[in-house]
């Protein structure tokens, strides 16, 4: 495809570009070496924000599949990264927490993904402040156009 054509111009197609190239620096530079997927790390981090959340809670606040979710689980138990425990009072229910370990190499690998945004977002200069607001309002915008689409629903990632 041309440099110069309009689909790759527009803001759609520039967001996804720049997402995507995030993604594979994250990946590169700082989960294969905590031997973490992509996917693992977003749901570790959703653990880390919920309190002792369900394989379910997690996978609506993802967006994630039933199986997908509980692929992701099984890797990080594997990883010693999470526990699961049973609820005294409802055996059928599991909760999710994470291990020390899980935490201490979660924090180690926001202080390397915060490092590293700090240094690509300063070639913004002055006008970061404004991008950063800019980005929430989209994403609020976006999040009203799925409300509708739901039904009224409230989006469940935020």
């Amino acid at each position: 495809m041309p440099r110069n054509s309009w689909f790759i111009e527009t803001e759609v197609f520039l967001l996804h570009e720049i997402v995507a190239r995030l993604d594979r620096l994250a990946r590169r530079r700082v989960l294969d070496a905590a031997g973490l997927s992509y996917s693992e790390f977003v749901l570790a981090m959703a653990v880390n924000e919920m309190e002792r959340p369900t394989q379910a809670e997690v996978g609506a606040l993802l967006d994630m599949s039933k199986s997908l979710v509980s692929q992701r689980v099984s890797g990080l138990l594997a990883k010693g990264f999470v526990i699961q425990q049973r609820e005294a009072g409802n055996r059928r229910q599991v909760r999710l927490e994470l291990t020390t370990v899980g935490r201490r190499t979660l924090e180690q690998i926001y202080r390397q993904l915060a490092g590293n945004a700090e240094n690509l977002f300063a070639v913004l200069g002055p006008s970061r402040q404004q991008f950063l607001q800019s980005l929430r309002r989209l994403r609020d915008a976006v999040a009203e156009v799925e409300a509708k689409l739901e039904g009224g629903r409230p989006p469940t990632l935020r």
